[in-house]
């Protein structure tokens, strides 16, 4: 018997699921070294030069952006910038030259003592250089620094996602409103590069892998003091509340997304955004949370029974959505689509609603209408790592579920598998019985060449041993 969160486990199957994986001082400003961020760098410069000389990639900071009154949102930075650069300031510009034996310029903020005694430290250029530029500058000598490289360059690859008055700069810059006449200077080329670092991003490295798995097990024990805190809560903001504090006490400044948990027929809203409802007895918790640990996010979602068991209509659909996450998770083989994921997944649902008489049909038939895509209304993966929604091509999308791509998926990926099922009151042509019942598991999964690993396999799953937890 083992005690952890405050919840007592005498299983010992559970045993070896729920045993700590988070140290005791927790992961607090954890971040990956900037040799990490400079072999990221080099990767990009690499396929700039196959473009051709004279290429400059200009890549933009997220700006900061306010939230009300005067105040701001808490400063997060752009995934990609942070990627390339390890920079987390706003106002930062970083430029990579392939023409040039510095090829790494940062362009960040001037220092301020004023500024810095209400906001806290910035790097300025000495800092800069500390983190691997090979040359840096502040503004506004940057705007100019700026300037002038595109003036030299033949085509330029912008990596800017958020930053529109940036953008328009830079656009306005490389081909400036008015006739030509036979200017060269005007006569370059604006590309697109943020499929270039998504498709860096896309396959994780070691140093990745293991911030995910960080941020996953730091979002495992916030889960269980969530399942532990519903059963004396008395309203879904006591159970957010019991997650967040958890998994920021183990170093997670940042949650990788603004926390789900839904009751009762809430748990039918797959964003639903408040947070606030009553708690009531029989109904069912669903929780979709992930903390972000040094920039790398985990999604898990788990649903449990706020009365410790689930009723027979309950247990059933939520066997039905295990079962279907099984055969997804089964599917993220190398070599596999990643649409086959949903494919496998939505196949056991649409069979599954079949034999509970949800609907009504030949199972073929049913699936191929797409009947059960009313009861499952969203896709069953996609990528994880810096964001939530990670960063990387799908390939082809299927033609009639578009909830996928026909890309292989390969050794280094990073995928959720998540089916779900929601039926919510006032259901036309559905028995009362199956009403207001939303459930949806979700896991991690690395794709590895001896097939999938379930990194967040430690939190409790099947149902029998939800409901052990629970007890």
């Amino acid at each position: 018997m083992i005690r952890r969160t405050g919840l007592i486990f005498c299983s010992a199957s559970l045993v070896t699921l729920v045993t700590a994986q988070v140290p005791a001082a927790g992961y607090h400003g954890l971040r990956l070294p900037n040799t990490f961020f400079a072999g990221n760098r080099d990767r990009l410069l690499q396929q700039l030069r196959t473009m051709g000389p004279g290429t400059l990639a200009i890549i933009k900071s997220m700006p900061e952006q306010p939230r009300n009154g005067d105040g701001e949102q808490a400063f997060r930075q752009d995934s990609d910038f942070f990627y390339l650069t390890g920079v987390e300031e706003p106002g930062s510009v970083a430029l990579l030259s392939t023409d040039s034996d510095k090829p790494y310029t940062l362009l960040v903020r001037p220092r301020d003592p004023k500024r810095e005694a209400w906001n806290g430290p910035r790097l300025g250029v000495e800092g800069a250089l500390k983190k691997g530029a090979d040359q840096a500058f502040d503004f506004p000598k940057g705007d100019e620094i700026v300037t002038d490289a595109i003036k030299a360059a033949q085509r330029i690859v912008l990596v800017c996602n958020l930053d529109r008055e940036f953008r328009i700069r830079i656009l306005d810059a490389v081909l400036p409103l008015g006739t030509d006449n036979g200017h060269g200077q005007f006569r370059k080329t604006v590309v697109d590069g943020r499929h270039l670092v998504a498709e860096l991003r896309s396959i994780k490295q070691p140093a990745e892998i293991d911030l995910i798995q960080k941020a996953v097990d730091v979002s495992i024990d916030g889960h269980l003091a969530a399942m532990r805190a519903s059963r004396t809560a008395t309203n879904e903001g006591q159970v957010v509340g019991a997650f967040e504090g958890v998994v920021r006490g183990h170093g997670a400044r940042f949650l990788g997304y603004d926390t789900i948990a839904g009751a009762g027929n809430q748990s039918c809203i797959l964003h639903y955004p408040f947070n606030d409802a009553p708690l009531h007895p029989g109904e069912l918790q669903l929780v979709d949370a992930g903390a972000e640990v040094g920039y790398y996010t985990a999604d898990i979602t788990r649903t449990w029974p706020l009365s410790g068991k689930f009723s027979p209509e309950q247990r059933a659909l939520y066997d039905l959505v295990f079962k279907a996450q099984e055969s997804g998770i089964a599917a993220c083989v190398v070599g596999s689509p990643h649409i086959a994921t949903h494919f496998a997944a939505s196949r056991v649902v649409s069979d599954g609603l079949v034999e509970l008489g949800i609907l009504k049909g030949d199972k073929n038939e049913v699936y191929k209408r797409g009947d059960w895509k009313r009861f499952f209304i969203h896709g069953t993966s996609h990528w994880l790592g810096m964001d939530v929604h990670d960063a990387g091509d799908y390939g082809q999308r299927d033609p009639i579920y578009r909830a996928g791509g026909r890309r292989p998926l390969e050794v280094g990926m990073v995928l959720t598998v998540e089916p779900g099922i929601y039926i919510p009151k006032g259901s036309e042509g559905v028995e009362a019985k199956w009403q207001g019942i939303g459930i949806r598991i979700e896991d991690d999964i690395l794709v590895t060449k001896e097939g999938p690993k379930n990194l967040s396999a430690r939190l409790p799953r099947r149902a029998e041993d939800v409901e052990r937890a629970l007890r």
